[in-house]
């Protein structure tokens, strides 16, 4: 009986489990993958290195995308991987500072250590700069009457 109401059709999700089918697989559209879908290779290459420091990183990353998942803004592009890298940054060089002020040199360097492991993974992602938006709505050439359709000839790019 049980079983019966996990796969009966609800009234929010009409097919729960290929709505869950459909949000595991990548964008059918994106011919090179993100750095979102190769956290978990790298992990395994990480086990097979037995390298401590990035696995640690990796780990937590994979812990919160997982924890994120379950949230109504689930970490699902590489624009959502990027503030979670930036914020995990940014908790990393405040602990880095309240170690320096304790006088913790050993956790400083742990500390550090995986901050330029993210800051490495945040340098993979692909982020486009203010000048070259800037261009491409001159190119476009956008007003504020045609605001809608001047957005999507941007994401087309």
């Amino acid at each position: 009986m049980s079983l019966f109401r996990l796969t009966r059709p609800t009234s929010s999700l009409r097919f729960p489990l290929l709505h869950r089918t459909f949000l595991a697989t990548r964008p059918l559209s994106s011919d090179t993958p993100t750095l979102l879908s190769t956290l978990q290779p790298e992990l395994k290459s990480a086990m097979r290195a037995k390298d401590k420091p990035r696995l640690a990183v990796l780990r937590s990353l994979l812990a919160e995308i997982t924890n994120a998942s379950k949230t109504p803004k689930p970490v699902s592009n590489d624009a959502a991987l990027y503030s979670l890298l930036s914020k995990h940054i940014k908790a990393s060089q405040a602990a880095i500072e309240e170690f320096e002020a304790a006088k913790r040199q050993d956790l400083v360097e742990k500390e550090q250590g995986q901050v330029d492991i993210l800051e490495g993974y945040l340098g993979r992602i692909e982020v486009v700069g203010e000048e070259e938006i800037r261009e491409i709505v001159k190119e476009v050439g956008g007003g504020r009457r045609r605001w809608g359709w001047w957005l999507g000839r941007l994401w087309l790019r």
